[in-house]
């Protein structure tokens, strides 16, 4: 995913050592919002579903891409190598990708056996670092437009959904992920838990089609972006006054500015 993240800014990639320090950010951020996680869910007003409801909007995703999104900012905001909506997404990816990498080694190694262990890995590296990632790309895409809005009100836009619509897909993404933890003692339970892992890839699958229209917006708007020219075609008959050939339906001749008519005729006086 990396590889694939630097490989979409194919115009001016970023260097390798601002992406390691994105991605270190990333790591290192997982600490406060950690904490911070603790008290949200101490302090829940909420049981049964709403508690669901509040653990996947308030507790994760509300947090955490906070979290995410202010490492970013922090390690990527000021650099001068910033310089195209781009690079908004390859920043915010990667920052988003060592907070997902750290996150996913703690669920793998710490408590349960090797074998709830291997479980958790194929599951999360398949969704859950997905959809982190995916969801910082996106963030990354509007935090870059804001950076080269004209108008405050379109800066003020970008930032907002770059911030809303990541916390919206991560908390449904979680409503799916809380169905896993679970055991299988009987049909309905088999059932809860192969709906919700299928909405788990679903949701990554909807990300990823989210995602994509911004990345190329982004790329067409690259100012490195290189502009093929098109082959002109010569009109018919040259120039009338001075025999210069023009390309096919201009309107006035290139050597010596007389004005032409659609085929070629000199405009009559």
């Amino acid at each position: 995913m990396l590889w694939y993240i630097r490989h979409l800014d194919k115009y001016e990639p970023e260097p390798w050592t601002y992406i390691g320090a994105a991605f270190v950010a990333g790591v290192l951020v997982t600490v406060p919002v950690y904490f911070v996680e603790v008290v949200l869910d101490q302090v829940s007003p909420f049981t049964g579903f709403m508690s669901t409801v509040y653990t996947s909007f308030v507790v994760a995703a509300l947090t955490e891409e906070t979290g995410k999104g202010i490492a970013a900012w922090a390690v990527s905001w000021r650099r001068s190598e910033f310089d195209e909506v781009m690079d908004g997404i390859v920043y915010f990816g990667v920052t988003h990708m060592g907070f997902a990498v750290a996150e996913n080694l703690l669920y793998v190694f710490v408590g349960g056996d090797i074998y709830s262990g291997l479980l958790t890995a194929m599951v999360r590296t398949t969704t859950a670092v997905p959809m982190h990632v995916i969801v910082g790309m996106i963030m990354g895409y509007h935090l870059g437009v804001a950076r080269f809005a004209r108008t405050r009100r379109e800066k003020a836009l970008h930032v907002l959904e770059g911030w809303l619509l990541p916390i919206l897909l991560h908390g449904f993404y979680n409503l799916g992920s809380m169905n896993q933890d679970m055991a299988l003692e009987s049909l309905t339970d088999l059932i809860r838990y192969g709906f919700g892992t299928a909405l788990m890839y679903a949701a990554v699958v909807a990300l990823w089609v989210t995602l994509l229209p911004r990345v190329r917006r982004a790329q067409q708007a690259s100012p490195f972006r290189p502009i093929s020219a098109y082959q002109l075609v010569a009109a018919d008959t040259p120039c009338p006054h001075c025999g210069a050939v023009y390309p096919q339906d201009a309107r006035y001749c290139p050597n010596c500015g007389v004005r032409l008519a659609v085929r070629g005729a000199p405009v009559p006086r």
